[in-house]
């Protein structure tokens, strides 16, 4: 009797390590199958990432930049939109509406509508948080309101401008053109 009970226990030992090691497996798959889901799934925006940067590259860029800089400079200076500025702007000090639609005027007369300027916008710790809110939510808007040309172009650049917000190496596609200054000391070779 002790012998049947025995194999009984036996039985049921291995039924339950079966079990265990079942559900270990279908924990492993299932992780694995996450793993290549995420992996996938990082692939997908990687490659439009990718399809979006060769749009931007293969685009003639005539006057779209100085199209939707202007617009945002337009957002910045409207006397409607200064009460969602004042979170980016105020930046640790108390201004009031005035101050900023003054500081907003001053540094839109400073601008120059290039590459460097757009990347200096950016990566500006004010204008640059005010930029990326413009892009996110109002671009869209004064693109379709706009009577300008080329309306799908406009539109990869506006992507391209958010994805340079949000991750900064993007900025390197941007094209930007150094003054090589003339020196004194060139001509004595």
């Amino acid at each position: 009797m002790d012998s049947f009970l025995n194999c009984q226990n036996y039985d049921q030992e291995s039924v339950n390590e079966s079990q265990e090691s079942l559900n270990i497996s279908i924990q492993h798959y299932q992780f694995k199958n996450s793993e290549v889901s995420q992996t996938t799934q990082l692939s997908e925006e990687e490659l439009e990432m990718e399809s979006l940067i060769n749009c931007f590259d293969n685009i003639t860029k005539n006057n779209i930049n100085k199209n939707i800089i202007k617009a945002f400079f337009a957002f910045l200076t409207n006397k409607n939109n200064i009460d969602q500025m004042m979170d980016f702007a105020q930046n640790g000090e108390t201004l009031t509406q005035q101050q900023i639609l003054k500081k907003s005027k001053n540094f839109i007369q400073k601008y120059n509508y290039n590459n460097n300027s757009l990347q200096k916008l950016i990566l500006h710790p004010v204008y640059g948080k005010i930029f990326e809110f413009y892009l996110t939510f109002e671009a869209q808007k004064w693109l379709n309101e706009s009577k300008v040309q080329q309306k799908d172009k406009h539109l990869i650049y506006l992507n391209f401008l958010k994805l340079c917000c949000s991750n900064t190496s993007y900025l390197n596609n941007l094209k930007k053109y150094n003054k090589h200054k003339k020196s004194k000391y060139n001509d004595r070779f």
